[in-house]
This record gives C-alpha cells, structure tokens and sequence, in this order.
C-alpha cells in the first residue's frame, strides 16, 4: 500500500517553503519537470531522547495533480546518533503524518493522507 499527501489546490506544495516549524524545498531541480521531489523538513534542533525524531519527509509528484507520493520519512535515532528511514505505514510514520497535518492546519494549509 501506498500512502500519499494530497494538497488542497491552493496549497501547491512547490509555491510553499516554510510552514511552521516544517520548511519545503526542491531535491529535484526546480525546472524538472517529469520528476519533482521535494523535501518537507523539520526545522527545530533535534532533542536527545530515547525515540526516533521525525526529521524529513521526502514525496514525489504523481501523476494526479494535487497528490505527492510519500517516499520516505527520515529520522534522527539518538540512541545510534543516525539517521534511519521509516515507512509512512509505520506507527511513528502515522504519527509524523499527523503531526504535519495538524501544524499545516494551523496556518490555513489543507493537506490529508490518502492511501491507496
């Protein structure tokens, strides 16, 4: 199953770059346009704890317009000082899911999970 982000059609995530503690930059280059990946990353200095912090999420353009395909959450393990990589069907990939939902809630970004 895949999980993917769909974005309101006034939220195009390639015309945001900064949504509350969440920053959205291009890993493709700008101009490509068959093959747009873009990073959704959290900006707040990691915290030394005992659980995987959520770091980045990487989602890919499909061919729906207003859909991004979740390739990967990224994570900081502290307890290996690394960074591993989660899938969005996990409950800590959930969870992040949620997390970005609600703070792209709060400033007027409507975005929902779909999974297919």
């Amino acid at each position: 199953m895949q999980h993917y982000l769909e974005f309101d059609a006034f939220d195009n995530p390639m015309q945001l770059s900064k949504v509350g503690n969440w920053v959205i930059t291009f890993v493709s280059a700008a101009d490509e346009l068959e093959h747009i990946q873009l990073a959704i990353t959290y900006v707040l200095p990691r915290q030394i704890s005992d659980a995987l912090q959520p770091r980045r999420i990487l989602i890919e353009k499909t061919a729906y317009e207003h859909q991004w395909l979740i390739q990967t959450i990224e994570c900081f393990d502290s307890k290996t000082n690394q960074e591993v990589q989660i899938a969005a069907a996990d409950a800590l990939g959930q969870q992040t899911l949620q997390q970005i939902l609600e703070e792209f809630g709060r400033y007027d970004v409507n975005v929902t999970v779909k999974s297919f």
